[in-house]
């Protein structure tokens, strides 16, 4: 039922837990064969069949797409209970068995799960649909009571099933108590639970009275769930924007903190102290490069305001890009630190490139100033040259190098490699981050190339004017 806390998560791993997935796979087998013989021999009608096929779509196609119940911790519920407890009430245990290892087996299949994962997924949805179906078959009497009665007690088995084999799984998985933790899954399944219940007792009483009036069931359902993921979407984005916020001022805090302080402390032993030529020298040269940093973190923030408020359109023009390229590393050179040097590379000739001149040496500078901040020392290496219609840019350095899953990552808003400074390097987490919008306003591409150990390259591509 509840895809965040099921083994239909990605988070809950079947390695290791045999015990549980096999017995839970072949039981399922067992089930679904009985269940195909018990429906062979049954002599279904053209409308049994019919509805049976309807209601094996409908739980596909609500297995396929998860709603997310806001404020419910469980998170994503899959509606396909609703349609497998309505068939195991309305049709019996075997046509609930066959639709919930359809429904199940499609919808894994599709996602290209594990053989582990589909075969106990699928064996869980065939033993609940055969219990829900078993129970419910107790209660009809023929009278809408009977019915209804049904129906919750179909959800009920159903439910049970489901809930007991995903905690038998995920205690074994993790090696935790199995009481303990079946009774934390219940607690956050309930809500979903009863909400599915209640739907399905609806859809049968309705199916009872006329499939055709049940479809009319379809459109708040759909409504419903639309409405859930709208919800869900519109308050995640609130809260990824409010932890952004607090991440802003964490960082930006943190960062105005260390140079206001140096500036602070150079400019008051200016002030009280006779000082000699030499030590003015110094401290006026820690006000100067505390500044020029505060001035660095300042035009970030009022770049990525301009970015995320749509005011930094680029204004694409052809142009040169060596002497472009050129004019910022000589730029960078006179403040390298020593044991390092800046070498630019290109081809020749090298095509004029559609792009913001001011832009594009935004981007320049933020790569080459975080290429000499993570070289230690060493050469770092700059590369122009033209590829299949584009002209690329490179930057190599000699720093410690990006792990293959923070590569991606690293061109987020505030995402820094290291957070806590272990390796003496600070920053906003702004850089690449304006780089990447830049980059994607001037229609290029922007990536990385990167080894721990081995230093870290990256390079993006403008698109190349043709010659006329």
């Amino acid at each position: 039922m509840a895809h965040t806390h099921s083994i239909r998560s990605a988070r809950v791993r079947l390695d290791g837990t045999d015990a549980v997935w096999v017995p839970v796979a072949l039981g399922g087998g067992i089930t679904l064969l009985a269940a195909i013989a018990s429906l062979a021999h049954g002599h279904l009608g053209w409308n049994d069949a019919a509805g049976i096929v309807l209601l094996i779509a409908a739980a596909t196609l609500a297995e396929a797409f998860p709603v997310p119940i806001e404020g419910v911790a469980v998170g994503s519920t899959s509606l396909a209970t609703i349609f497998l407890v309505a068939g195991a009430t309305i049709y019996g245990w075997a046509a609930a068995a066959v639709a919930g290892f359809l429904a199940m087996a499609l919808v894994e299949l599709g996602r290209r799960r594990p053989f582990s994962r589909i075969a106990f997924n699928c064996g869980v949805y065939v033993i609940g649909g055969a219990a829900a179906g078993g129970v419910a078959d107790r209660f009809q009497d023929g009278t809408l009571l009977g019915l209804a009665l049904g129906a919750v007690a179909a959800a009920i088995a159903f439910y049970v099933v489901d809930i007991t084999l995903l905690a038998a799984v995920v205690t074994r998985s993790r090696a935790v108590p199995f009481v303990p933790s079946l009774f934390n899954y219940v607690q956050l399944t309930f809500v979903p639970f009863a909400v599915m219940a209640s739907l399905a007792v609806i859809l049968v009483v309705l199916w009872d009275r006329s499939p055709f009036v049940a479809v009319v069931l379809v459109g708040p359902l759909l409504a419903t769930a639309l409405y859930q993921r709208w919800i869900h979407g519109a308050l995640s984005r609130l809260r990824e924007f409010d932890r952004l916020k607090d991440e802003f001022i964490a960082i930006v805090s943190h960062e105005l903190r260390t140079p206001l302080t140096s500036v602070y402390g150079a400019a008051m032993t200016l002030e009280n102290q006779q000082l000699d030529e030499r030590r003015r020298h110094e401290l006026l040269e820690i006000i100067s490069t505390e500044a020029a940093r505060l001035s660095r973190l300042l035009d970030d923030i009022l770049w990525v305001s301009r970015l995320d408020s749509g005011r930094a359109r680029p204004f694409i023009t052809p142009i040169e890009p060596l002497p472009l390229v050129a004019d910022v590393v000589e730029a960078t050179r006179t403040h390298l630190p020593q044991g390092l040097s800046l070498e630019l590379l290109h081809d020749s000739p090298l095509p004029k490139v559609a792009a913001d001149p001011d832009k594009l040496r935004q981007v320049l500078v933020n790569l080459f100033e975080n290429a000499v901040k993570y070289s230690r020392e060493g050469v770092v290496r700059v590369r122009l040259g033209s590829y299949y219609g584009n002209v690329r840019f490179s930057v190599r350095d000699e720093g410690p190098g990006i792990p293959l899953a923070q590569q991606e990552r690293i061109f987020e808003k505030f995402y820094r490699l290291d957070p806590n400074m272990t390796q003496g390097v600070g920053g906003t987490g702004l850089g690449l981050y304006i780089c990447r919008e830049l980059i994607d306003a001037m229609n290029g591409d922007i990536w990385v190339e990167s080894t721990p150990g081995e230093g870290s390259t990256f390079s993006f591509e403008l698109p190349a004017v043709e010659a006329s």
